[in-house]
């Protein structure tokens, strides 16, 4: 499958036509609306309530929701429509999976399934709105609150570093969740950087952030992630690639003889050997085990209807697996929904922006990551950016058969 650009890769300019609602309102409207996800952005890793349950950012977040009314109407690409319209029909699906064994069960836990996906779908509708209105403004805030909410939280990782922990966590509630927020956190930087100039002393510093978080969090899965990341990076812009050998040679230098160095080599000298590094301790078989839920899924959570004998007294795990969480919690409709929004996701998507999906994916083989928030902003930034494309390339080719027909 080919995933070259099938757009032209000139930086985006702002603006772009549109028409709708707001009248006078919206010039007003969009700095608030920026302002909110900008906030958000920086918040996020902030769990200030119990884990499952909304944040203070996603509150903030869903009462800016008034103000996205105001803003004019895009004009939407056919793959922009489609991709739209297939992760509301995901996402509408799991809500109501999740509500149906809600009341079958009678266990309101159930429930949070169902308000983890609307949040989600709240952010990709408000961010690719805002962003095909004002695409360099909104991509520019994106990756501005990226740079300083992982400054914040190397700083923050830095100053709190506890030797007698193994794997840090920051303020995040366990370390998988910095691992994988600081893998999806590089992939939208770098896919903004890819079309809007982001000063490369900006960049620089915010990489070498987000790098060291991600080995504070000694996730097997997202240091692997995070490599086949950087190769795909520097192989889309071979002059850098110089540039990335040079520093690596001082940052080695320095960090050889460190704790965090020999952490992060025996972590990964040490994958296959731990006792979660199996298929049946990551839930896997339970997709053979229970068949009957394939059809239209068993949701996400009541893991005591799950009990497999071979386990013991084990706790029952939800399964580690984004792919497999897809086919046995939402079934035929919710996987064939979600692989629709992905591809047309695919079609629109421009400039190479599409391979910054393959590390999360590849995160996604043997842990569940469909839930977290900046895998859906990182869907959204890949909308805008091939949504935006498509718009310019239409106009483009309008002002060249004007100018033809003008001759």
């Amino acid at each position: 499958m080919m995933l070259a650009a099938k757009q032209p890769s000139a930086e985006i300019s702002t603006g772009g036509p549109a028409h709708g609602l707001a009248g006078g309102y919206a010039r007003a409207t969009a700095p608030v609306v920026l302002l909110v996800v900008g906030g958000y952005i920086v918040l996020k890793p902030y769990y200030l309530l119990p884990s499952g349950l909304p944040q203070i950012a996603d509150m903030i977040l869903v009462a800016s929701l008034p103000f996205v009314l105001l803003l004019p109407q895009p004009r939407w690409s056919e793959h922009a429509t489609a991709f739209r319209f297939c992760l509301m029909v995901f996402c509408s699906y799991a809500a109501l999976v999740n509500l149906g064994w809600t009341f079958a069960l009678m266990d309101p836990r159930m429930a949070l399934g169902a308000m983890h996906y609307l949040f989600n779908l709240c952010l990709v509708i408000i961010c690719l709105r805002i962003g095909v209105l004002h695409p360099r403004a909104t991509l520019l805030t994106i990756a501005y609150a990226i740079a300083l909410s992982a400054a914040i939280q190397a700083a923050s990782a830095a100053f709190t570093y506890d030797a007698a922990r193994l794997r840090q966590i920051a303020s995040f509630n366990n370390p998988n969740q910095l691992g994988y927020w600081s893998l999806l956190s590089l992939c939208i930087l770098w896919s903004i950087a890819g079309r809007v100039k982001v000063k490369w002393y900006v960049q620089a510093p915010i990489v070498a952030c987000l790098i060291y978080l991600a080995a504070l969090s000694l996730s097997k899965a997202t240091m692997i992630a995070a490599v086949l990341l950087c190769g795909l990076h520097f192989v889309r812009k071979p002059k850098l690639i110089l540039v990335g050998l040079i520093a690596i040679v001082p940052i080695y230098l320095v960090i050889e003889s460190s704790d965090l160095f020999e952490r992060v080599s025996g972590r990964l000298l040490d994958i296959g050997e731990q006792s979660d590094d199996n298929l049946q301790a990551r839930g896997f078989p339970r997709i053979v085990e229970y068949p009957e839920y394939l059809l239209t899924g068993a949701g996400e959570g009541a893991l005591y209807r799950f009990y497999e004998a071979d386990v013991g007294d084990e706790q029952i795990h939800e399964i580690h697996s984004t792919f497999l969480t897809i086919m046995f919690s939402y079934g035929l409709v919710g996987t064939a929904a979600f692989a629709a929004a992905i591809w047309r996701l695919y079609r629109l998507s421009s400039g190479g922006a599409f391979l910054y999906l393959i590390p999360p994916f590849l995160y996604g083989l043997t842990h569940q990551g469909l839930r977290f928030s900046f895998f859906w902003l990182l869907l959204a930034v890949i909308g805008v950016l091939g949504s935006v494309a498509s718009r310019d390339a239409v106009a483009a080719g309008t002002r060249a058969r004007t100018s033809l027909q003008g001759l």
